[in-house]
């Protein structure tokens, strides 16, 4: 089994709503960073940019995960997640209440703009 297989065997494994949920927020990512790499770390689907971690997604018992897991992004557009529990590294949301498609955007294309900022140093 490929990366790729691997991530959709996690989202096939989720209720239909968590995977619709998610399912749509892979599709984003993967529209905005086309040549992202997907695959498991440590049983969370997340997406390499130029071989550095950028964002990932889970399902949780109470909630659905997004995360950015290094750099500042999360603490430079925090007042932006406001209407979602978030701490240092994930934003917490549910299928009723998902990520708006804008914030997700912004939030993927910031880290991939960091992660460029990084590998020019």
């Amino acid at each position: 089994m490929n990366k790729t297989e691997e991530v959709l065997a996690y989202l096939n494994n989720l209720v239909p709503k968590e995977k619709a949920v998610l399912s749509a927020l892979r599709s984003q990512i993967l529209s905005l960073v086309t040549n992202a790499e997907e695959r498991l770390s440590r049983g969370v689907p997340f997406f390499y940019y130029r071989t550095k971690r950028a964002v990932g997604f889970r399902s949780s018992k109470n909630y659905l995960s997004f995360f950015i897991m290094d750099g500042n992004v999360m603490n430079d557009l925090r007042a932006e997640m406001k209407d979602f529990e978030n701490s240092s590294t994930v934003i917490r949301f549910t299928t009723d209440k998902p990520i708006p498609e804008k914030l997700v955007e912004k939030l993927v294309l910031a880290r991939i703009e960091e992660i460029e900022q990084i590998l020019q140093k």
